[in-house]
């Protein structure tokens, strides 16, 4: 609750503030926002951290390996950048940024993904051949 009010205590009024910039002065009214996210990227890093450690917990319980584990929080780092990177994008009136922003994310993604990728089309391998 405590993390929710510092991010509306933040997001709120920088989007007033971008909001009457906006028309007269576009630059200012990115740089507000940018550092909005940058803001609120920081008041959420003590809960992303909860989070990341209740993963290593449930995967140790689990049996899913570290790599798994790795992979999947470097994927979801990567999907939240990315989205934010586009929504700033489209903010500023560049829809083709953003809309490289995301093209960019996702490949991202699947080449952090490799090598769980790698380890399944083995298995699949090993296991069509073996039968």
């Amino acid at each position: 609750m405590d993390m929710l009010l510092k991010t509306a205590a933040v997001c709120i009024p920088a989007a007033l503030m971008a909001s009457l910039l906006k028309k007269d002065s576009p630059a200012m009214a990115m740089l507000i926002a940018i550092a909005a996210g940058c803001l609120v990227i920081f008041t959420s890093a003590g809960a992303l951290r909860e989070i990341r450690d209740f993963m290593a917990e449930v995967a140790e319980l689990g049996g899913i390996s570290d790599t798994v584990l790795a992979v999947l929080l470097k994927t979801v780092g990567i999907a939240v950048i990315s989205r934010l990177a586009a929504d700033l994008c489209k903010d500023a009136g560049l829809g083709a940024a953003a809309s490289g922003a995301e093209l960019a994310g996702a490949a991202a993604a699947l080449w952090t993904a490799m090598p769980v990728m790698r380890g399944v089309l083995h298995t699949v391998k090993e296991l069509i051949w073996t039968a």
